[in-house]
């Protein structure tokens, strides 16, 4: 038997932070697109189940196409079941009364709901969701109840242990779920991919987001495949990439530069160490300490930038190396200043810095940059 663990696609979200109302627009779409391909995949997979462990939509006003078409990928795939346990982000009741999907299971109850899946001569497989309550899911630590024989999958959603989020949820004690006979327990909150065991028989693991909406969510998106030998109970998990974009923050040393063509340069043999591509989305963090005198163009790298990217910004976190020992007995401007920034113990080296490659670019004529 198989089945997919798949989290926080936060669909419908706005997506305009950073991007122009076109890119927007389209990335809002892609993100319902990967949740619908997911649907797909498990039609042409042979996948029995999708467990959706919370966050399917990002706010309770998405629009009414987008609920629809999330509907209709319910509706199109009769023979899967689909799990959903409701996030912190689902405050809304998009799928409840007569013309719900029937092959979708709301775990929206405060407190412990059970589905039991026949699987003929080999073990149940039992999909438990625990929804928190007013004191959290402290009740649920204590009443949850699992048959050693069956194959429990638990699903949760919230923040365990050092999984922590940008947006509040409920804590999950993880030590507390020890020893209750489950063999996974699918969590979701956390938007990166993690796993690790949970005594005495099991795994937890978080899916991960299934695309990369900000710099705060970077790497490979997608979700987890459990394969379930339904004779001995063992289960096999793999986590499958399935995102349409990936996002990517790259470090570049720019220590060694003089020229934006060497920046450039710099940049470009960055990027060629990762696996981004032109379809992903890339802020390039400068680092690194430079000359005083570099000539550095930073729009002109984020225009370079913008033709090889879906979307992509430079973040220049570079510092400035001062000799002072090179300017101070210069009988110069630049001399001057460099002694009366020395003695001025209210600045910081990197203002000191700063202010020192304004002065020398003033007095060549250059365009100032900060």
């Amino acid at each position: 038997m198989k089945i997919i663990h798949m989290a926080d696609a936060h669909l419908d979200s706005r997506m305009e932070s950073r991007l122009d109302k076109s890119k927007a627009a389209t990335r809002r779409e892609e993100l319902i697109d990967t949740f619908c391909g997911i649907a797909d995949y498990a039609d042409e997979n042979g996948v029995s189940a999708v467990i959706i462990a919370g966050d399917l939509f990002d706010t309770k006003n998405a629009r009414v196409g987008a609920v629809n078409r999330v509907k209709a990928a319910f509706e199109s795939h009769p023979g899967v079941t689909f799990y959903y346990l409701k996030g912190n982000h689902d405050e809304a009741d998009y799928f409840e009364g007569e013309d719900a999907p029937s092959n979708l299971k709301l775990f929206e109850k405060e407190g412990i709901e059970k589905d039991t899946v026949k699987t003929g001569s080999g073990k149940d497989v039992v999909i438990t969701g625990i929804v928190p309550g007013e004191d959290g899911f402290d009740k649920a630590y204590t009443e949850l109840l699992l048959e050693y024989d069956a194959v429990n999958i638990v699903v949760m959603h919230g923040c365990a242990d050092k999984y922590q989020a940008k947006d509040k949820a409920e804590s999950i004690d993880l030590g507390r779920l020890k020893n209750k006979n489950i063999d996974y327990l699918a969590l979701g909150h956390y938007h990166s991919f993690a796993e690790e065991e949970l005594p005495s028989r099991g795994k937890y693991c978080y899916s991960g987001c299934i695309e990369g909406r900000g710099f705060d969510e970077c790497g490979e998106k997608g979700f987890v495949l459990l394969d379930i030998d339904e004779e001995t109970g063992k289960i096999d998990s793999n986590f499958i990439p399935f995102s349409k974009r990936n996002v990517y923050v790259i470090e570049a040393d720019i220590s060694e530069c003089m020229t934006t063509p060497e920046i450039d340069k710099s940049v470009s043999d960055a990027i060629k160490a990762t696996s981004a591509t032109g379809d992903d989305i890339v802020r390039i963090v400068l680092t690194g300490e430079t000359d005083v005198d570099i000539e550095k163009d930073i729009e002109h790298v984020g225009r370079q930038l913008n033709d090889r990217f879906y979307y992509a910004e430079v973040k220049d976190n570079s510092k400035i190396a001062i000799d002072y020992e090179e300017y101070l007995h210069e009988a110069s401007l630049k001399g001057e200043l460099v002694r009366l920034l020395k003695a001025d113990d209210s600045l910081s080296e990197e203002e000191r810095g700063r202010i020192v490659r304004c002065a020398i670019q003033a007095l060549k004529g250059e365009e100032i940059s900060l």
